[in-house]
């Protein structure tokens, strides 16, 4: 026979009650409120993104100013959207994806990341020469989509890991 009081004192750690880590389930019931409304606002995010580098583009290329030259026009419609492409992809993400998951989360993470890099590069361009205007963006662009979408879908793939071994 086995002394089931000391069977059970021996799997419990006498810890005290500040000391003690939180349990997964207890942060998401405390943390319930501020994620629903994050899921509820989040795609306003990609989308606000998406105004703002339109008006910066616009007002550095001014492709409707004096007559209208449909060469212009299409160069500067191709160039922005090329640096749409992070919100665009972000926005499709976000409607394919489970409102407030772990992909539909990191995108948004992502999103909030590259639109801060985005307008900080747009503000440093609007105060600077036009002329290395393109190169200034198309390098923000590449730093976008190239280094910080490989870095948010490791960190997601992480997170995935720790609460998959969080549940077991």
């Amino acid at each position: 026979m086995t002394n089931t009081a000391a069977v059970r004192g021996a799997d419990e750690h006498p810890q005290s009650g500040a000391a003690r880590r939180p349990v997964l389930a207890e942060v998401a019931a405390a943390t319930r409120g501020p994620r629903r409304f994050v899921s509820r606002i989040g795609a306003i995010v990609p989308a606000s993104f998406i105004l703002i580098t339109i008006a910066v583009s616009s007002s550095l290329g001014q492709p409707l100013r004096g007559g209208v030259d449909v060469g212009e026009l299409l160069l500067w419609a191709a160039f922005t959207l090329m640096l749409l492409t992070p919100f665009i992809a972000a926005v499709l993400v976000m409607l394919t994806a489970r409102r407030g998951g772990l992909v539909w989360t990191t995108t948004l993470v992502y999103t909030v990341v590259t639109g801060l890099l985005g307008v900080g590069v747009d503000v440093t361009v609007l105060g600077t020469d036009f002329s290395s205007a393109s190169l200034s963006l198309v390098s923000a662009l590449i730093v976008q989509v190239v280094l910080l979408a490989p870095v948010c879908a490791a960190v997601a793939f992480l997170v995935h890991i720790v609460s998959e071994s969080a549940r077991r």
